[in-house]
């Protein structure tokens, strides 16, 4: 598994990166006193910089050396024998009490390790969390929410329940503990244990999901029902999607009634083409860059990772989302790009990523998608473009479009992005709330979505 710690060193691969760009940062003039200058002021500016990120990146490794400690203790409880011992999707390995508490109110928190397993049914074990409320359970168990995370990194550290901020992307999570739901928040299988995270591998994502309900269904206490709803933001809204499609026959036992995803990465396809050039690719590319060649073997990491990228991106995957962030705006910043072509323009890596978009979902299973004009993560026309794709095929959806949730229609930002989960939790706090009383669900498929679609990949 991704240590995720120990992956910046000494004043950081960051801050060595744009230490170098800063020696070949010169402009000539015909003037010497001009070309003097120029230079003095150049130099100036980047030692500033420099110093800033060094800076930042001191606190980066002091937050992971001070994490070193804690994932060490940690690895003991996420640690299964192999092999693992007969059982079943969903089977509870051991549990303890969530710490560091995420401060709810009157609720239960628990680590969990589970079983799970890979679409062929080898096993596997994940992480997650369970929320559990102490008011007195309904007739007929309490109903059961299934998160999906979004992106966070492959590093142990990254693992939202082995996090020192496990509930960090969950503020809507009150509110649903509020109304008596449980909620279950799966790591996926190999982030935070044994083996590989299939990042936007939608089977896997959807499976480890499901299967984190029949852990609630186990757990004792909980209470909770054959009845839930699957919620995820970005990555876990891909996963969410993909449970829709597979859950009816992958656990006949349990009772879908409908699917949410905020800001949904549905489309690996389309939003590949449209940001294999850009600062996010160096966020997500090193984990597609691990995941997809697990899952497609055939796959061939030259025909599309920059030079650059074959060096870094295992490191680059086995940290968190800031390290992602910060060594990935540099390179980009330096010219180097984590794709040296799209990869839909490689047949082998076409087929996977579309293999991997979320299809049309049947008009019995309804879906609720929150996206914002301006998401520079996940590209509106990418939600365009499902919206007018499933409303043709039937599905019963209902998009509600947001507004910028930060800057302006015409600025994308990934701000807008990280805003999408706690705007789209609480939108999808009240359509679970419909869907778990039998109100029937809304389409607005006879309303044109507010961007204009991306074209068919």
């Amino acid at each position: 598994m991704f240590r995720g710690v120990g992956t910046i060193t000494g004043k950081s691969r960051a801050a060595l990166i744009l230490g170098r760009s800063c020696r070949v940062t010169g402009i000539y003039r015909r003037s010497v006193r001009t070309r003097t200058v120029v230079a003095v002021t150049a130099a100036i500016a980047c030692v500033v910089v420099l110093s800033v990120v060094v800076a930042i990146v001191a606190a980066v490794r002091g937050s992971v050396d001070a994490t070193a400690n804690v994932q060490g203790a940690l690895d003991p409880f996420y640690t299964a024998s192999s092999p693992l011992p007969p059982g079943a999707p969903g089977d509870i390995i051991r549990s303890e009490p969530l710490t560091p508490d995420p401060g709810l109110t009157n609720a239960r928190s628990y680590r969990v390790l589970y079983r799970t397993e890979m679409p062929d049914g080898t096993p596997r074990v994940s992480g997650a969390m369970l929320f559990i409320p102490t008011a007195p359970a309904p007739v007929g168990g309490r109903k059961v929410i299934a998160w999906a995370h979004p992106t966070v990194g492959m590093g142990d550290s990254c693992a939202p329940s082995r996090s020192s901020q496990p509930t960090q992307n969950m503020d809507w999570l009150q509110g649903m503990l509020d109304r008596g739901w449980v909620v279950t928040a799966t790591d996926y299988a190999g982030l935070g244990t044994v083996g590989i995270e299939y990042y936007l591998i939608g089977q896997n994502e959807a499976i480890d999901t499901i299967n984190s309900v029949r852990m609630a269904r186990q757990f004792p206490g909980a209470d909770a029902s054959d009845t839930y709803g699957a919620f995820g933001h970005s990555q876990g809204g891909h996963a969410a999607l993909w449970a829709g499609a597979i859950a009816p026959s992958y656990a006949p036992e349990l009772h879908l009634v409908g699917v949410a995803g905020a800001a949904p990465a549905a489309a690996p396809s389309s939003l590949v083409s449209q940001q294999w050039a850009d600062t996010v690719s160096w966020v997500i590319g090193p984990d597609v860059f691990t995941s997809f060649p697990a899952a497609y073997p055939d796959l061939d990491l030259a025909q599309v990772a920059s030079p650059e990228a074959l060096k870094r991106y295992e490191s680059i995957a086995g940290g968190c989302m800031l390290q992602a962030m910060i060594e990935g705006r540099i390179l980009q910043h330096l010219g180097k790009t984590a794709f040296t072509v799209n990869p839909m323009t490689v047949p082998a890596w076409a087929k996977a990523l579309t293999a991997q978009t979320a299809k049309p979902l049947p008009a019995s299973m309804p879906i609720l998608i929150t996206e914002s004009v301006n998401d520079a993560v996940v590209i509106p026309s990418t939600i365009a473009l499902l919206q007018e794709t499933w409303c043709a095929a039937g599905s019963t959806l209902q998009v509600d479009w947001l507004g910028p949730l930060r800057g302006t229609a015409g600025t994308p930002s990934s701000m807008t992005h990280i805003y999408e989960g706690a705007v789209g939790g609480a939108l999808a706090t009240t359509w679970f709330d419909q869907r778990f009383t039998g109100t029937a669900p809304a389409s607005n498929c006879g309303t044109p979505p507010l961007v204009e679609p991306a074209p068919m990949p």
